[in-house]
Protein backbone atom coordinates (compact mmCIF):
# COMPACT_ATOMS: atom_id res chain seq x y z
CA UNK A 1 0.00 0.00 0.00
CA UNK A 2 1.96 3.45 -1.05
CA UNK A 3 2.13 5.60 1.77
CA UNK A 4 3.67 9.75 1.83
CA UNK A 5 4.75 11.91 3.76
CA UNK A 6 4.24 15.26 4.15
CA UNK A 7 5.58 18.22 6.51
CA UNK A 8 2.40 20.06 7.64
CA UNK A 9 1.53 22.81 10.56
CA UNK A 10 -0.15 21.64 13.94
CA UNK A 11 -2.16 24.36 15.15
CA UNK A 12 -4.37 23.10 17.65
CA UNK A 13 -6.34 20.69 19.18
CA UNK A 14 -10.07 21.01 18.79
CA UNK A 15 -13.02 18.91 19.50
CA UNK A 16 -14.59 17.57 16.01
CA UNK A 17 -15.86 20.33 14.20
CA UNK A 18 -17.90 17.77 11.83
CA UNK A 19 -19.18 14.91 13.74
CA UNK A 20 -20.67 13.21 10.62
CA UNK A 21 -17.99 11.37 9.05
CA UNK A 22 -19.96 10.67 6.26
CA UNK A 23 -20.13 14.56 4.02
CA UNK A 24 -17.51 17.41 5.11
CA UNK A 25 -18.09 19.88 7.49
CA UNK A 26 -20.64 22.87 6.64
CA UNK A 27 -20.27 26.50 6.80
CA UNK A 28 -22.45 26.67 9.98
CA UNK A 29 -20.27 24.25 11.76
CA UNK A 30 -16.84 26.41 10.87
CA UNK A 31 -19.31 29.28 12.48
CA UNK A 32 -19.84 27.68 15.38
CA UNK A 33 -16.97 26.10 15.79
CA UNK A 34 -15.17 29.75 16.13
CA UNK A 35 -13.17 29.29 12.60
CA UNK A 36 -13.13 32.67 11.56
CA UNK A 37 -10.61 34.52 13.24
CA UNK A 38 -9.40 31.32 14.90
CA UNK A 39 -5.58 32.52 16.08
CA UNK A 40 -2.58 30.41 16.70
CA UNK A 41 1.04 32.58 17.61
CA UNK A 42 4.78 31.38 18.55
CA UNK A 43 5.76 27.96 18.98
CA UNK A 44 3.56 26.53 21.79
CA UNK A 45 0.40 26.90 19.99
CA UNK A 46 2.33 26.40 16.07
CA UNK A 47 4.34 22.94 14.65
CA UNK A 48 5.62 21.57 11.88
CA UNK A 49 4.55 17.56 12.14
CA UNK A 50 5.66 14.34 9.51
CA UNK A 51 2.24 13.50 8.57
CA UNK A 52 2.18 9.97 7.28
CA UNK A 53 -0.96 8.65 5.10
CA UNK A 54 -1.80 5.93 2.67
CA UNK A 55 -2.78 6.92 -0.66
CA UNK A 56 -4.21 6.20 -3.84
CA UNK A 57 -4.44 7.54 -7.53
CA UNK A 58 -6.46 10.34 -9.09
CA UNK A 59 -6.46 11.94 -12.29
CA UNK A 60 -2.50 10.72 -12.38
CA UNK A 61 -1.63 12.36 -8.75
CA UNK A 62 -1.27 10.68 -5.61
CA UNK A 63 -3.99 11.55 -3.13
CA UNK A 64 -5.53 11.44 0.40
CA UNK A 65 -9.10 10.41 1.00
CA UNK A 66 -11.53 10.86 3.47
CA UNK A 67 -14.89 9.06 4.37
CA UNK A 68 -16.80 11.71 2.35
CA UNK A 69 -14.70 11.56 -0.48
CA UNK A 70 -13.17 7.91 -1.20
CA UNK A 71 -11.85 6.97 -4.59
CA UNK A 72 -12.10 3.48 -5.72
CA UNK A 73 -13.56 2.69 -2.16
CA UNK A 74 -10.56 3.86 -0.81
CA UNK A 75 -9.71 5.21 2.85
CA UNK A 76 -6.24 7.12 3.83
CA UNK A 77 -5.20 6.16 6.94
CA UNK A 78 -2.65 8.12 8.63
CA UNK A 79 -0.06 8.29 11.15
CA UNK A 80 2.17 11.45 13.19
CA UNK A 81 3.04 12.61 16.44
CA UNK A 82 0.95 15.11 18.20
CA UNK A 83 2.55 17.59 19.54
CA UNK A 84 0.24 17.31 22.71
CA UNK A 85 0.02 13.42 22.97
CA UNK A 86 3.56 11.27 23.99
CA UNK A 87 4.67 8.56 21.04
CA UNK A 88 2.59 8.37 17.61
CA UNK A 89 -1.09 8.28 16.78
CA UNK A 90 -1.90 6.36 14.29
CA UNK A 91 -5.22 4.96 12.54
CA UNK A 92 -6.53 8.51 12.05
CA UNK A 93 -8.41 9.39 9.11
CA UNK A 94 -9.12 13.03 8.26
CA UNK A 95 -12.43 14.32 9.80
CA UNK A 96 -12.84 17.69 7.92
CA UNK A 97 -11.14 19.78 5.49
CA UNK A 98 -11.70 23.43 4.63
CA UNK A 99 -10.25 26.24 3.07
CA UNK A 100 -8.93 29.33 4.73
CA UNK A 101 -8.01 32.94 3.81
CA UNK A 102 -5.68 33.69 6.54
CA UNK A 103 -3.31 36.27 7.50
CA UNK A 104 0.47 35.09 8.24
CA UNK A 105 2.26 37.25 10.42
CA UNK A 106 6.32 37.09 9.48
CA UNK A 107 9.18 37.36 12.14
CA UNK A 108 9.48 41.05 11.31
CA UNK A 109 6.03 42.38 12.33
CA UNK A 110 4.87 42.16 8.68
CA UNK A 111 1.51 40.43 7.20
CA UNK A 112 0.89 37.91 4.88
CA UNK A 113 -2.11 37.09 3.03
CA UNK A 114 -2.56 33.46 1.94
CA UNK A 115 -5.28 31.02 0.91
CA UNK A 116 -4.78 27.43 3.03
CA UNK A 117 -5.94 23.91 3.30
CA UNK A 118 -6.67 23.23 6.81
CA UNK A 119 -7.32 19.85 7.61
CA UNK A 120 -8.55 17.61 10.96
CA UNK A 121 -8.09 14.39 12.00
CA UNK A 122 -10.55 12.14 13.79
CA UNK A 123 -8.42 12.74 17.55
CA UNK A 124 -9.37 16.46 16.76
CA UNK A 125 -5.69 17.91 15.73
CA UNK A 126 -6.15 20.53 13.47
CA UNK A 127 -3.23 20.67 10.07
CA UNK A 128 -2.50 23.32 7.54
CA UNK A 129 -0.56 23.57 4.65
CA UNK A 130 -1.01 25.31 0.92
CA UNK A 131 -3.47 25.35 -0.77
CA UNK A 132 -2.99 23.54 -4.53
CA UNK A 133 -4.35 26.72 -6.26
CA UNK A 134 -2.10 29.29 -4.59
CA UNK A 135 1.06 27.12 -4.15
CA UNK A 136 3.00 30.52 -6.29
CA UNK A 137 1.90 32.47 -3.80
CA UNK A 138 3.59 30.60 -0.68
CA UNK A 139 6.88 31.21 -2.23
CA UNK A 140 9.16 32.94 0.47
CA UNK A 141 7.02 32.00 3.63
CA UNK A 142 9.47 30.27 5.40
CA UNK A 143 9.54 31.56 8.57
CA UNK A 144 6.20 32.86 10.34
CA UNK A 145 4.93 33.67 14.23
CA UNK A 146 1.40 33.97 13.72
CA UNK A 147 -1.16 32.84 11.84
CA UNK A 148 -5.33 33.78 11.90
CA UNK A 149 -7.71 32.40 10.02
CA UNK A 150 -10.25 35.22 8.29
CA UNK A 151 -12.57 32.93 6.79
CA UNK A 152 -13.40 29.34 6.60
CA UNK A 153 -15.30 28.00 3.85
CA UNK A 154 -16.19 24.64 2.79
CA UNK A 155 -14.78 22.53 0.43
CA UNK A 156 -16.65 20.31 -1.97
CA UNK A 157 -17.59 16.72 -0.78
CA UNK A 158 -15.39 14.91 -3.33
CA UNK A 159 -12.12 16.82 -2.69
CA UNK A 160 -9.17 15.28 -2.62
CA UNK A 161 -5.96 16.26 -1.14
CA UNK A 162 -2.52 16.21 -3.29
CA UNK A 163 -0.76 14.23 -1.25
CA UNK A 164 2.76 15.41 -2.38
CA UNK A 165 2.00 19.31 -1.03
CA UNK A 166 4.25 20.15 2.14
CA UNK A 167 4.71 23.74 4.16
CA UNK A 168 7.37 23.03 6.99
CA UNK A 169 8.46 26.97 8.18
CA UNK A 170 10.44 27.74 10.61
CA UNK A 171 8.41 29.16 14.03
CA UNK A 172 9.38 32.19 15.90
CA UNK A 173 8.81 32.85 19.72
CA UNK A 174 8.73 36.81 20.01
CA UNK A 175 10.60 36.42 23.29
CA UNK A 176 14.27 37.81 23.35
CA UNK A 177 17.56 36.21 23.96
CA UNK A 178 18.82 36.88 27.66
CA UNK A 179 20.36 35.26 30.62
CA UNK A 180 18.77 34.24 33.97
CA UNK A 181 19.79 35.48 37.61
CA UNK A 182 23.09 34.04 38.88
CA UNK A 183 24.80 33.59 35.48
CA UNK A 184 28.41 34.30 35.61
CA UNK A 185 29.82 36.84 33.64
CA UNK A 186 33.50 37.72 32.59
CA UNK A 187 34.55 41.46 33.40
CA UNK A 188 37.53 43.33 33.40
CA UNK A 189 37.62 42.81 37.12
CA UNK A 190 36.89 38.90 37.12
CA UNK A 191 33.60 37.12 37.02
CA UNK A 192 30.61 38.82 38.26
CA UNK A 193 27.12 37.65 38.85
CA UNK A 194 24.83 39.34 35.79
CA UNK A 195 22.15 40.61 38.46
CA UNK A 196 24.99 42.73 40.10
CA UNK A 197 26.13 44.60 37.44
CA UNK A 198 25.27 47.89 36.65
CA UNK A 199 25.31 50.44 33.35
CA UNK A 200 29.57 51.74 32.65
CA UNK A 201 30.78 48.14 33.70
CA UNK A 202 33.34 47.02 31.61
CA UNK A 203 32.58 43.19 30.61
CA UNK A 204 35.41 41.18 28.14
CA UNK A 205 33.85 40.42 24.76
CA UNK A 206 35.46 38.08 22.90
CA UNK A 207 35.95 40.76 19.50
CA UNK A 208 36.89 44.35 21.31
CA UNK A 209 38.34 43.85 24.84
CA UNK A 210 36.71 45.43 27.89
CA UNK A 211 33.57 47.13 26.52
CA UNK A 212 30.84 49.23 28.72
CA UNK A 213 27.88 47.89 29.34
CA UNK A 214 24.99 50.53 28.11
CA UNK A 215 21.83 48.92 28.93
CA UNK A 216 20.37 46.27 31.45
CA UNK A 217 17.28 44.91 31.04
CA UNK A 218 15.11 42.27 33.41
CA UNK A 219 12.02 40.65 33.36
CA UNK A 220 10.80 38.36 35.71
CA UNK A 221 8.39 34.94 35.25
CA UNK A 222 6.83 33.56 38.13
CA UNK A 223 6.22 29.80 38.91
CA UNK A 224 2.51 30.02 37.46
CA UNK A 225 3.56 32.19 34.46
CA UNK A 226 5.70 29.04 33.27
CA UNK A 227 3.27 26.54 34.23
CA UNK A 228 1.02 28.17 31.39
CA UNK A 229 3.68 29.10 28.82
CA UNK A 230 6.32 25.92 28.42
CA UNK A 231 7.77 28.38 25.14
CA UNK A 232 8.64 30.73 27.86
CA UNK A 233 11.00 28.61 30.62
CA UNK A 234 14.75 28.52 30.14
CA UNK A 235 17.15 25.77 28.26
CA UNK A 236 19.41 23.94 31.37
CA UNK A 237 22.96 23.31 29.60
CA UNK A 238 25.08 21.16 31.75
CA UNK A 239 28.43 21.67 32.70
CA UNK A 240 30.51 20.61 29.57
CA UNK A 241 27.46 20.27 26.93
CA UNK A 242 28.72 22.50 24.63
CA UNK A 243 32.49 21.44 24.85
CA UNK A 244 35.20 20.57 27.22
CA UNK A 245 34.75 22.95 29.93
CA UNK A 246 32.11 25.06 28.07
CA UNK A 247 29.85 25.78 30.29
CA UNK A 248 32.20 25.84 33.27
CA UNK A 249 29.51 24.83 35.31
CA UNK A 250 25.75 24.69 34.81
CA UNK A 251 24.10 27.37 33.17
CA UNK A 252 20.53 29.09 31.90
CA UNK A 253 19.01 30.96 29.58
CA UNK A 254 15.92 31.73 27.42
CA UNK A 255 15.12 29.72 24.91
CA UNK A 256 15.67 32.12 21.75
CA UNK A 257 19.32 32.92 23.32
CA UNK A 258 21.83 32.18 21.23
CA UNK A 259 25.01 30.31 21.81
CA UNK A 260 28.53 30.15 20.04
CA UNK A 261 29.12 27.28 17.82
CA UNK A 262 32.20 26.84 16.31
CA UNK A 263 33.08 22.92 14.85
CA UNK A 264 33.87 21.66 10.95
CA UNK A 265 30.15 21.31 11.02
CA UNK A 266 28.94 24.92 11.31
CA UNK A 267 32.10 25.53 8.94
CA UNK A 268 30.58 23.07 6.66
CA UNK A 269 26.76 24.21 6.36
CA UNK A 270 27.96 28.17 6.86
CA UNK A 271 30.81 28.65 5.12
CA UNK A 272 31.86 30.47 8.52
CA UNK A 273 33.92 29.54 11.52
CA UNK A 274 31.67 30.46 13.95
CA UNK A 275 27.71 30.74 14.49
CA UNK A 276 25.22 31.80 17.07
CA UNK A 277 22.23 29.45 17.38
CA UNK A 278 19.06 29.86 19.54
CA UNK A 279 19.32 27.26 22.61
CA UNK A 280 15.89 26.03 21.86
CA UNK A 281 17.51 24.34 18.81
CA UNK A 282 19.99 22.61 20.71
CA UNK A 283 17.79 21.20 23.02
CA UNK A 284 18.28 17.22 22.72
CA UNK A 285 22.10 17.04 22.84
CA UNK A 286 23.77 15.31 25.64
CA UNK A 287 23.25 17.99 28.60
CA UNK A 288 21.07 20.53 26.83
CA UNK A 289 17.74 20.33 28.20
CA UNK A 290 14.16 22.51 29.17
CA UNK A 291 14.39 23.04 32.46
CA UNK A 292 10.56 21.96 33.70
CA UNK A 293 11.05 22.69 37.48
CA UNK A 294 8.75 25.51 37.48
CA UNK A 295 10.97 27.78 39.51
CA UNK A 296 10.62 31.15 39.45
CA UNK A 297 13.17 32.66 37.15
CA UNK A 298 14.45 36.68 36.43
CA UNK A 299 15.70 36.82 32.70
CA UNK A 300 17.96 39.92 32.37
CA UNK A 301 19.75 41.67 29.07
CA UNK A 302 22.62 43.30 28.34
CA UNK A 303 23.16 45.47 25.90
CA UNK A 304 26.29 47.42 24.28
CA UNK A 305 27.42 49.88 21.84
CA UNK A 306 27.47 46.62 18.77
CA UNK A 307 26.10 43.22 19.03
CA UNK A 308 28.92 41.36 21.10
CA UNK A 309 30.16 38.08 22.03
CA UNK A 310 30.58 37.54 26.23
CA UNK A 311 31.25 34.73 28.52
CA UNK A 312 29.19 33.47 30.38
CA UNK A 313 29.56 31.11 33.05
CA UNK A 314 32.81 30.42 30.72
CA UNK A 315 30.84 29.70 27.61
CA UNK A 316 30.81 32.68 24.84
CA UNK A 317 27.28 33.56 24.07
CA UNK A 318 25.95 36.65 23.06
CA UNK A 319 24.75 40.22 23.61
CA UNK A 320 20.95 41.21 23.28
CA UNK A 321 20.90 42.02 19.49
CA UNK A 322 17.72 44.70 19.27
CA UNK A 323 16.59 43.76 15.71
CA UNK A 324 13.26 44.36 14.94
CA UNK A 325 11.55 41.31 16.65
CA UNK A 326 13.79 42.01 19.50
CA UNK A 327 12.59 45.41 19.84
CA UNK A 328 9.00 44.81 19.85
CA UNK A 329 9.05 41.88 22.35
CA UNK A 330 10.98 44.56 24.69
CA UNK A 331 7.80 46.38 25.10
CA UNK A 332 7.46 50.15 24.31
CA UNK A 333 8.96 51.57 27.75
CA UNK A 334 12.49 49.41 26.85
CA UNK A 335 12.34 49.94 23.41
CA UNK A 336 11.57 53.82 23.88
CA UNK A 337 14.99 53.95 26.21
CA UNK A 338 16.85 52.37 23.50
CA UNK A 339 16.03 54.18 21.57
CA UNK A 340 16.74 57.20 22.95
CA UNK A 341 20.58 55.55 23.44
CA UNK A 342 20.78 54.46 19.65
CA UNK A 343 18.69 56.67 17.56
CA UNK A 344 20.53 54.76 14.80
CA UNK A 345 18.15 51.60 15.67
CA UNK A 346 15.12 53.60 14.03
CA UNK A 347 16.72 53.03 10.67
CA UNK A 348 16.09 49.74 9.89
CA UNK A 349 19.07 49.23 7.42
CA UNK A 350 21.89 50.49 10.00
CA UNK A 351 25.03 48.94 9.67
CA UNK A 352 24.94 49.01 13.39
CA UNK A 353 22.83 46.18 13.30
CA UNK A 354 24.94 43.89 11.85
CA UNK A 355 24.68 40.92 13.80
CA UNK A 356 28.48 39.93 15.90
CA UNK A 357 28.22 36.40 13.65
CA UNK A 358 25.57 34.86 11.28
CA UNK A 359 23.09 34.09 12.83
CA UNK A 360 21.59 30.61 12.37
CA UNK A 361 17.26 30.20 11.74
CA UNK A 362 15.58 27.38 13.61
CA UNK A 363 15.41 24.90 10.70
CA UNK A 364 19.09 25.18 9.83
CA UNK A 365 19.91 25.41 13.52
CA UNK A 366 17.80 21.99 14.29
CA UNK A 367 19.47 20.62 11.71
CA UNK A 368 22.80 21.28 12.59
CA UNK A 369 22.33 20.28 16.16
CA UNK A 370 21.21 16.38 14.71
CA UNK A 371 24.38 16.10 12.31
CA UNK A 372 26.39 17.02 15.49
CA UNK A 373 24.97 14.26 17.63
CA UNK A 374 25.20 11.68 14.89
CA UNK A 375 28.91 12.69 14.51
CA UNK A 376 29.55 12.78 17.94
CA UNK A 377 31.04 16.19 17.73
CA UNK A 378 31.44 19.17 19.94
CA UNK A 379 29.42 21.81 19.61
CA UNK A 380 32.66 24.17 20.61
CA UNK A 381 35.69 21.98 19.07
CA UNK A 382 39.05 23.51 21.21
Amino acid sequence: MPTSTVNWLWIGNLPAIDSTASSNVTQSQLNAAGMNDYSVTGPGHIAPVAVTGTTTSSGGAQVFTAPFNQTNNFLSQFSFDSPTTPGTISGQTIQTTFRGDITITLPDGSTSGQVATIVQMTNGDLFLRPNANYLPDWDGINALRSITINQATPFPNNTVLNAVISFDPDIFDIEIPCFTAGTLIRTRDGLRAIESLAVGDLVETADHGAQALRWIGTRSLSSAELAASAHLRPVRIAAGALGPGQPEREMHVSPQHRMLVRSRIAQRMFETEEVLVAACHLIGLPGITRDDSLRPVTYVHLMFDRHEILFADGAPSESLYPGPMAMRALGNEAAQEILALFPELAILDSGWLRPARVLVPGRRGRQMAERHLRNHTALLAA
